[in-house]
């Protein structure tokens, strides 16, 4: 099953960290980051993640707590399990937590 999340600001953590406003997945793996839905994903099942902050949480490399989050470079074809926030920890502090996403599926 392929989901395209989009309305987000999907924060890569590389060295430039880079902000892409499109994420695809895949099963379990992340299989575009960009700023526009390629055209042979339109069809595929659409999640709109309503301006949020997306941190990728990849094989319990991330650490995440009320004061800080932080983790190492977001490969491609690495798992997608992530976090919706509501700040952007490369500018403002103390985010909350808004969704969680294991291997791509929302978890309650």
């Amino acid at each position: 099953m392929t989901t395209v999340f989009t309305n987000a600001s999907f924060i890569s953590h590389n060295e430039e960290n880079d902000i892409f406003s499109v994420m695809v997945v895949r099963g379990k793996e992340i299989v575009y980051l960009g700023y526009n839905t390629p055209l042979c994903y339109e069809d595929d099942k659409s999640v709109d993640l309503m301006g949020g902050y997306v941190i990728p949480l990849i094989n319990d490399r991330v650490y995440y707590d009320s004061a800080h989050a932080r983790c190492s470079v977001l490969k491609e074809g690495e798992q997608a399990d992530f976090i919706v926030i509501d700040k952007n920890i490369l500018t403002q502090e103390n985010p909350q937590i808004l969704e969680v996403y294991i291997k791509g599926r929302k978890k309650v």
